[in-house]
């Protein structure tokens, strides 16, 4: 049974079709349906995903979906490695292969069956303290 918590921010996301989205939220970023709920139809017209706790998503089934280069949806990740093999293998648009950012970050950029972008990062040296990433990130300008 999955956890029950307020989810204090999340994003819907509108899709073409629902039970695709769900196919590569599944197998590129392993995330796992929480409930779905059915339209009068009986056809699922929304559904919730969560990755990790407190990465929840949700899917709305429309007909017109348009997307845009304004938002890029950012999920950490500890093994980015599996999601850049997982999301090659699902032929998943990448737009950036995964990068060691100057802020202590390895970062992959994909992008989602209806064109939605995720940045996936994942910590390169945890034991770096907040002062030691700024000052690099400074000395990188």
């Amino acid at each position: 049974m999955n956890e029950f918590y307020q989810m204090p921010l999340f994003v819907k996301l509108k899709v073409r079709n629902i039970e695709k989205s769900k196919e590569w939220y599944a197998n590129v970023l392993n995330f796992n349906s929480v409930f779905d709920f059915p339209d009068a139809n009986g056809t699922t017209s929304m559904t919730h995903l969560r990755g990790a706790k407190y990465q929840d998503l949700m899917l709305l089934k429309d007909e017109e979906v348009s997307t845009s280069n304004s938002v890029i949806i950012n999920v950490f990740s500890n093994n980015i490695h599996s999601i850049y093999l997982a999301a090659l293998e699902n032929k998943t648009k990448i737009i950036q292969q995964p990068t060691v950012q100057p802020w202590n970050a390895k970062e992959l950029t994909i992008e989602d069956p209806d064109g939605y972008v995720f940045t996936i990062t994942e910590s390169v040296d945890s034991n770096k303290d907040f002062d030691t990433v700024i000052d690099n990130v400074n000395n990188q300008s």
